[in-house]
C-alpha cells in the first residue's frame, strides 16, 4: 500500500474566504439595522446640515459634498467600525483562533470588511438620492461605481484594521477611528483650492483623497483614462501595503 500524507490539503482562497464571510453575516445579522442606521444616518445628515446652510451652490461644489459623504459612509464602517472590531477580536484572543485555520490573516480582515460595507452600500444610495434631490445635479451612475467603491473600501479598511492592531482596547481603537473619520470628512467635502497648501500636499497621502477624486469623476462624467487609473493604482497599491503591515501587525505579541 502506498501511504498517504494525513495533512489536510488547504481549502481555496475563495472557497476559504466565502466561509469567513459567511460567519462574519452570521454574527452580524442580529444587529444589521443599527450599522445600516449609522452608515446612512451622519452623512445623509452633513448633506441636508450644509445645504440649509450655504443654499443654492455651483454644481461643482454639490458634487463635492455628495462625493465627500459617499466616502465618509464607507469610512465609517471600513475605519470606524472596523478598528474596534480589529480591536476587540486582538483582546480576545480571537486572531489566534484564525491562525489555527487554513487561511490568511488579512482574509479574515476583509471578510469583516465585506460584512460591513453591505451596510454602508444603503447609507450610500440614501446619499445619492438624497443629495441628488436637494441639490438637482445630474449623477453618472454606472457600472464602474462598484468597483470604485470596494477598491475604496479595501482601502480604508486597511487603515481601520492597523488601528485596531495597534490600539491598546476597543475603546481606545474606536476613540482614533473616529477622529481618522473626521479627517476623511474634512478632506472629502472641502475643495482642493479651499485647503492650506501644507493640508493639500498631506492629503495625497490619504487613500481617501484617491477616493473621492475617483468617484467625482465617475459621478460628474468627466473621468479620464489618465485619472481613472491613477486614482484607482493608488487606492490598490495603498490596499497592499496597508494589508501587508496589517499581516505583520496580527501576528504581534502584546
Amino acid at each position: 500500500m502506498t501511504a498517504q500524507s494525513s495533512a489536510q490539503p488547504a481549502p481555496p482562497a475563495l472557497q476559504s474566504s466565502w466561509v469567513l464571510l459567511r460567519m462574519q453575516m452570521t454574527r452580524l445579522r442580529r444587529n444589521w439595522r443599527q450599522y445600516v442606521v449609522v452608515s446612512s444616518a451622519m452623512p445623509t445628515g452633513i448633506v441636508l446640515l450644509l445645504h440649509a446652510m450655504s443654499g443654492p451652490v455651483s454644481r461643482a461644489m454639490a458634487l463635492q459634498v455628495i462625493t465627500g459623504n459617499l466616502v465618509l459612509s464607507v469610512a465609517i464602517t471600513s475605519i470606524a467600525m472596523l478598528a474596534q472590531q480589529v480591536a476587540w477580536m486582538k483582546a480576545t484572543r480571537t486572531f489566534d483562533y484564525f491562525r489555527t485555520l487554513p487561511v490568511a490573516g488579512p482574509a479574515v480582515v476583509l471578510s469583516i470588511l465585506v460584512a460591513y460595507l453591505c451596510f454602508a452600500i444603503p447609507g450610500m444610495a440614501v446619499v445619492l438620492a438624497v443629495g441628488r434631490a436637494l441639490y438637482g445635479v445630474g449623477l453618472q451612475v454606472g457600472w464602474t461605481l462598484l468597483p470604485a467603491v470596494l477598491l475604496t473600501g479595501v482601502a480604508l479598511s486597511g487603515i481601520g484594521a492597523a488601528i485596531g492592531l495597534m490600539s491598546r482596547n476597543d475603546q481606545l481603537a474606536g476613540l482614533i477611528g473616529n477622529l481618522v473619520m473626521m479627517v476623511v470628512l474634512f478632506l472629502g467635502i472641502i475643495p482642493a483650492e479651499r485647503v492650506p497648501a501644507a493640508v493639500d500636499a498631506v492629503s495625497w497621502l490619504v487613500p481617501s483623497t484617491y477616493a473621492v477624486h475617483l468617484l467625482l469623476a465617475l459621478l460628474g462624467g468627466g473621468a479620464s483614462a489618465a485619472e481613472w487609473l491613477r486614482d484607482a493604482g493608488a487606492l490598490a497599491l495603498s490596499s497592499v501595503l496597508l494589508f501587508w503591515l496589517v499581516d505583520r501587525l496580527s501576528y504581534r505579541v502584546d
